[in-house]
């Protein structure tokens, strides 16, 4: 087995000032005792509740991977995390949101509440549901452990604290690392904070998990396949609802059931974005990539899935047409008025703040006649003429709650209709016909490699000039990283470890630093240049 294939990837979500740092520090010690290379950060922010508090490990095993030393990563990635151990439920559901469970996580949780300011902030409550959470824990991590660790710890007459050692004696009962139960004591007596209370916790954690004293999957959540698909439907113009769920039918009777409630998300966000056709072509794109998945006799269709959620997110890419559209949105305005807690009888005004450069209005423009245009003000000859430091901006400060300030931006809508054939589609769709081709070439050679490719498509984000530089960040990732490294290996036929190996510390490198893609290209044109020479 490879190196990175050993690599352990833990994200522990904390609540601030009950131990967190202390049960990072037992985990270390215990990779440590087992022979591991670990290492262990803290990214705190404000303790109790004023912001997030997580701590982070990464672990190999030294005899299993050879000689090759790992760059451990300083930050965790969404998507790409094996273990999570929480504290507390409402921590678990912000690191969810934020997209740091998958297929391939284990969660381990105390679903005891502490409640946050703004849940108790409003008159009528506004504490967040259980159930909710709870769902999420069971569709975001291939195995949801959960028990109310308060409750365990009050049993057995002990205090809050204790939590995190029947945290600990959770995850060493789950299987989830391999670790020996004689490891993890040594470690909590190595550290030495209350070892005697601890160990005892530790067994009780362990013994209510072996024992299969709680349910794995906690969540009786009332689900309901039809009641999504309607909900969504609903949620469309009249005209367009027989059309999604014809669509709906098509991905029920062609894709795995896993793979459903992506899909019809994706499409639903298409349809609402374009229309029915461009929902279309999101699925013949997909599909392609689908087939080959198949072929590829991978059950867990880990490039699909990825696929399917990144090409769903770029082809909904945010312009000026859309960001009016929500502005307008009538839900925009029932959120805003019930966060504020605002009665029927009392009126408000919404006053958005827009300051789109030239590049986001021309973008709207055809691209018949604003290309040519387009070529130069993007070259390297007029950026030399206009640096960044004079960008072109069109403040605008629009009342989006006026009839004259929804009409201003309910026009804009209006373009809707010729977006496709707009410069900034033809543009957003050259970039995704590049991610297309290249994730369906190099899955047939590769199939690792097509999930790395794959996953690249997490680095598009953002609005304006934050979305062209991350764009700029992928094509330079394929380009100058990935391409160059996998042709070298190609030649070979070796496989492709190094494209790999490498392709895995740029794509970390660039996702977690600003000058991440300068570092990235540095170090692989000095492995191209070694082995050239």
């Amino acid at each position: 087995m490879e190196a990175r294939d050993n690599l352990i990837k833990i994200l522990i979500p904390a609540v601030g000032g009950q131990g967190g740092g202390v049960l990072t520090e037992w985990l270390v010690q215990a990779f440590l005792i087992e022979g591991y290379e670990v290492q262990g950060v803290g990214l705190p922010g404000l303790s109790q509740r004023g912001g997030s508090t997580i701590y982070y490990l990464e672990s190999y095993n030294k005899k299993a991977s050879g000689q090759r030393k790992l760059v451990f990563s300083q930050y965790p990635l969404p998507s790409d995390i094996d273990i999570i151990l929480s504290q507390e439920f409402l921590e678990l559901g912000r690191v969810l949101e934020q997209g740091y469970g998958s297929e391939k996580t284990t969660i381990i949780s105390s679903t005891h509440r502490i409640y946050s300011t703004l849940e108790k902030m409003p008159i009528s409550g506004g504490i967040c549901s259980e159930e909710n959470l709870r769902r999420l824990a069971e569709t975001f991590s291939s195995r949801f452990i959960g028990f109310n660790g308060m409750d365990l710890a009050k049993e057995n007459g002990m205090d809050d604290l204790a939590i995190n050692a029947i945290l600990l004696g959770s995850l060493g009962a789950s299987g989830a690392l391999n670790i020996a139960e004689a490891s993890y004591l040594k470690a909590i007596a190595q550290v030495g904070v209350a070892t005697e209370n601890n160990i005892k916790a530790f067994r009780i954690g362990w013994e209510h998990v072996r024992s299969k004293r709680y349910a794995f999957s906690l969540i009786e959540s009332g689900y309901n396949w039809d009641e999504f698909k309607k909900e969504r439907a609903d949620r469309l113009y009249t005209n367009k609802r027989e059309e999604y769920l014809d669509l709906i039918k098509t991905i029920e009777d062609e894709y795995p059931d896993f793979l459903r409630e992506i899909l019809a998300e994706s499409i639903f966000r298409l349809i609402d974005y374009q229309d029915t056709w461009y929902a279309n072509q999101y699925l013949e794109l997909l599909n392609k990539i689908y087939i080959l998945d198949k072929d590829s006799n991978n059950d867990h269709f880990k490039i699909t899935e990825t696929f399917a959620k990144n090409l769903a997110l770029w082809m909904s890419y945010e312009d000026g047409i859309r960001v009016a559209e929500l502005k307008i949105h009538p839900e925009r305005f029932k959120r805003i008025k019930k966060e504020m807690q605002l009665t029927e009888a009392q009126v408000f005004h919404v006053i958005d703040y827009l300051n789109p450069d030239a590049e986001e209005i021309y973008g709207l423009l055809p691209n018949l006649l604003i290309s040519p245009f387009a070529k130069f003000i993007e070259s390297s000859l007029f950026k030399k003429i206009w640096p960044k430091s004079k960008r072109i901006t069109l403040p605008q400060t629009p009342v989006s709650s006026s009839f004259f300030g929804g009409l201003r931006l309910w026009l804009l809508t209006k373009l809707k209709t010729f977006r496709p054939y707009s410069y900034r589609y033809k543009k957003e769709h050259t970039h995704i016909k590049k991610y297309a081709s290249i994730v369906e070439k190099y899955m047939h050679v590769d199939y690792e490699l097509g999930t790395l490719i794959a996953k690249s498509g997490q680095l598009i984000k953002g609005y304006g000039n934050v979305r062209r530089r991350t764009v700029d960040s992928f094509n330079r990732f394929l380009d100058n990283i990935i391409i160059p490294l996998a042709e070298l290996e190609n030649e070979t036929g070796d496989g492709f470890k190094l494209t790999l190996e490498y392709g895995e510390v740029s794509f970390k490198l660039i996702s977690t630093s600003t000058d991440g893609l300068e570092k990235a290209e540095k170090l692989v044109k000095e492995v191209l240049k070694k082995k050239a020479a």
